[in-house]
């Protein structure tokens, strides 16, 4: 092999050596960036969920206010566990209808 011939193979080789490093490199910072990534977006799915079961947890109860205008066993229940419920006589129907503001 003549001299010109080695040069050009061990310069061809630490290109090789060096672009192989490089592509190491850019793959731990993309690996890196990733786990970042999915971590913020796990966050951003639990904060939804969270929003969506406390929405359904408010519709719930709006819904077993209702029932305890007409069941006291409901209405009992709710009490005992925090829930003070006060209703209010409409003054041209003789049923009782529940407000809208319960207090935990």
């Amino acid at each position: 092999m003549k001299a010109w011939q080695y040069l050009v193979t061990v310069v061809l080789g630490a290109a090789c050596l060096i672009l192989a490093l490089l592509v190491i490199k850019t793959g731990k910072t993309t690996q890196g960036l990733q786990i970042e990534l999915q971590r913020q977006q796990n966050e951003i799915n639990s904060g939804l969920l969270s929003q969506r079961g406390q929405q359904l947890g408010n519709s719930i109860l709006q819904d077993m206010v209702t029932v305890a205008a007409s069941n006291t066993r409901v209405h009992k229940m709710l009490g005992e566990n925090g829930y003070n419920i006060q209703f209010q006589q409409p003054t041209n129907a003789p049923t009782t209808t529940p407000r809208k503001q319960v207090t935990p």
